[in-house]
C-alpha cells in the first residue's frame, strides 16, 4: 500500500551508485500591541520644573532625627523573585538603555544568553525536547545530505583534503548519519576535516557522544570520531574555521534561529517593533518613534523586492545576521571553492510576520517566560540569494526547491525501498512514518494510529538552496 506514495525520482548515475549502501533501520502568535514607544522624559519622573525650584527655595530649618525605629528594622523578605534570571537581565538592559530593545536583541538574549539562553544549557531536540528536526525523524535525512556532499566533492575533482562544516549541529545526528552512510567510501571520509560550529556547551557534549568521539568527556575542542576516524573540531563561529581548503557547508535549521528585526507599516512609514516593559512590569511590543540602525537593512531588502509585493504588506521581517552570514559563506566559497547547502522552513518571498515560540511542541506567546521556549522565524530565501550574489561574482545560487524535491531527486525513494526489504514490522512502520514526515505534505493518508500522533509531512514547508563556486557547475539535484 505504501508503494503508491513513492514516486520515481530522477538521479544522476553517479549519485545512484552512492545510495546503494546498507544501513540499519532508525507556529501562538506574538504580542500584537503596537503602542508607540514613549519619548524619553527630559526631567526626572514625578518632578516638575516648579518642584525643582522649590527644592532650592526652602527656608533653613533645624533637623531632628527620629531614632525610635532603629531597634525594630522593617521585615526583609527572603522569598525569591517571581522573575527568572533572564527576565531580570532583559529588564535591566531595557532600564539601562532608557528605552525598548529590538525584537532581534530580545531573540538573541533568549536563545544564546551565556547564562540562561534557551540553547545554552539543555538538550532541546527530539521527542523529549521542545521540537523535532529532520535528522531526528529518520536516518535517511542525514544519508541523503551525505549523498549531496559526496556528489559535490566529486564535482570538485575529489580533492585530497576538504573542510566539511556544519552550522548549528543540534545533537550531531545529521553528521553521524552522514558519516555512517559514507563509511564505505573511504576516499571521501579520509579527505574530510569536520568542523562543528556550536555555541552551546551542553550540545557540544551531546554531539561528542553522538559522534563517538575519542574524548567525549573531555574539554578538548579537537578530537576524532571513531565512526570513520575523521578529525573533528568545534568552533563558536564560522570565521574560526580554517581557510585555504575547499569547503562544504551544511546549514540545516540554522538560519531560522538567527535574530530578526520586525517592522510595521504606520502613518509615518515603516517603524521597527521593539520590546519594552509596561507599567505592569510585563514585556510588551511597541513601535520605535524614529528610524533605527536596522532600517538600512530594511531598505536593502525592499530594493530586492517587487513593488506589488511590498504594497500588500503591513509587516516585514528582516534578518541582518542571515544576510551577513551568507556573504561570509559566499566569500569563502569564492576564494576556497566548494559549496553550501541551506535547508530550512521559509518562503521564496519576503517574510511578513512569522516569529514564533515553541515550548514542548506547542506554540506559545513569544513574550511568555523568556528562555523557556524556542524562538524561530521563517527564512527569507530571496534575501539569502541576493546577499550571496551581491558580494561575489564567482558563486552561483540554486533554488530554493522543496525538501521533498531535494530528497526525492537524491534517491530517498530508492533508499526507503531498500531499507523496507530487511526490517521488522516495527521498523517498517517507523520508516514509513519518517519518510512521510520528510517528503509528505499534510497528514499521512496511511496512518491508522491515534489521531494526535498522525505524522505531518514537512516536504513542502521546508526549502533547500545551494550556493556553489561557479567552477563546480550545477550541483545535484538542482539541475
Amino acid at each position: 500500500m505504501f508503494r503508491r506514495f513513492i514516486g520515481q525520482a530522477s538521479l544522476p548515475q553517479r549519485c545512484r551508485h552512492l545510495i546503494g549502501w546498507q544501513a540499519s533501520a532508525e507556529s501562538s502568535r506574538r504580542c500584537s500591541s503596537s503602542t508607540p514607544a514613549p519619548a524619553p522624559s527630559q526631567a526626572p519622573v514625578g518632578t516638575s520644573e516648579s518642584d525643582a525650584h522649590d527644592y532650592t527655595s526652602q527656608p533653613s530649618a533645624r533637623i531632628s532625627v527620629d531614632r525610635s525605629g532603629l531597634n525594630n528594622p522593617p521585615e526583609h523578605s527572603h522569598e525569591p523573585s517571581a522573575d527568572s534570571e533572564l527576565v531580570k537581565h532583559l529588564k535591566s538592559v531595557i532600564k539601562f538603555r532608557g528605552g525598548p530593545i529590538s525584537v532581534a536583541e530580545y531573540m538573541e538574549e533568549v536563545l544564546i544568553n551565556p547564562k540562561a539562553g534557551f540553547y545554552i544549557n539543555r538538550d532541546v531536540f527530539g521527542a523529549e525536547g521542545d521540537f523535532i528536526t529532520s535528522p531526528e525523524v529518520s536516518q535517511m535525512f542525514g544519508e541523503m545530505v551525505g549523498v549531496w556532499a559526496m556528489c559535490l566533492w566529486e564535482q570538485m575533482g575529489q580533492p585530497d583534503k576538504i573542510n566539511l562544516v556544519e552550522l548549528g549541529p543540534g545533537r550531531g545526528t545529521l553528521m553521524a548519519d552522514l558519516l555512517r552512510g559514507a563509511s564505505k567510501f573511504e576516499k571521501f571520509t579520509q579527505s574530510i576535516n569536520i568542523h562543528m560550529v556550536e555555541v552551546s556547551p551542553a550540545l557540544k557534549k551531546i554531539q561528542k557522544i553522538t559522534l563517538k568521539c575519542n574524548n567525549e568527556d573531555g574539554a578538548d575542542e579537537n578530537t576524532a570520531t571513531t565512526l570513520t576516524g575523521t578529525p573533528i573540531s568545534w568552533h563558536s563561529t564560522l570565521e574560526e574555521v580554517p581557510t585555504g581548503l575547499p569547503t562544504i557547508i551544511i546549514a540545516h535549521e540554522f538560519f531560522d534561529a538567527l535574530p530578526v528585526h520586525q517592522f510595521q507599516k504606520a502613518s509615518r512609514g515603516w517603524c521597527e517593533k521593539m520590546i519594552d516593559v509596561g507599567e505592569d512590569s510585563k514585556f510588551r511590543v511597541v513601535l520605535s518613534p524614529q528610524p533605527t540602525p536596522a532600517t538600512l537593512y530594511l531598505l536593502k531588502r525592499c530594493k530586492w523586492a517587487q513593488t506589488k509585493e511590498l504594497t500588500k504588506l503591513e509587516h516585514v521581517e528582516i534578518c541582518p545576521k542571515a544576510m551577513d552570514l551568507t556573504q561570509t559563506i559566499a566569500k569563502r566559497i569564492s576564494s576556497d571553492g566548494g559549496g553550501a547547502l541551506i535547508i530550512d522552513y521559509g518562503f521564496d518571498a519576503i517574510v511578513s510576520d512569522s516569529l514564533q515560540a515553541i515550548r514542548k511542541h506547542k506554540f506559545v506567546d513569544i513574550l511568555d517566560d523568556p528562555g523557556s521556549a524556542d524562538l524561530s522565524a521563517y527564512v527569507d530565501f530571496p534575501a539569502i540569494k541576493h546577499s550571496a550574489e551581491e558580494v561575489s561574482e564567482d558563486v552561483c545560487v540554486y533554488g530554493p526547491i522543496t525538501q521533498s524535491q531535494f530528497l526525492g531527486n537524491l534517491g530517498i525513494n530508492f533508499r526507503v525501498e531498500s531499507l523496507l526489504q530487511n526490517c521488522t514490522d516495527e521498523q517498517a512502520e517507523s520508516l514509513r512514518t519518517g519518510y512521510w514526515r520528510l517528503v509528505g505534505d499534510g497528514e499521512a493518508p496511511f496512518w491508522e494510529g491515534p489521531d494526535e500522533q498522525t505524522p505531518i509531512g514537512m516536504g513542502s514547508r521546508y526549502l533547500a538552496m545551494a550556493i556553489v563556486n561557479k567552477k563546480q557547475g550545477t550541483p545535484v539535484p538542482f539541475h
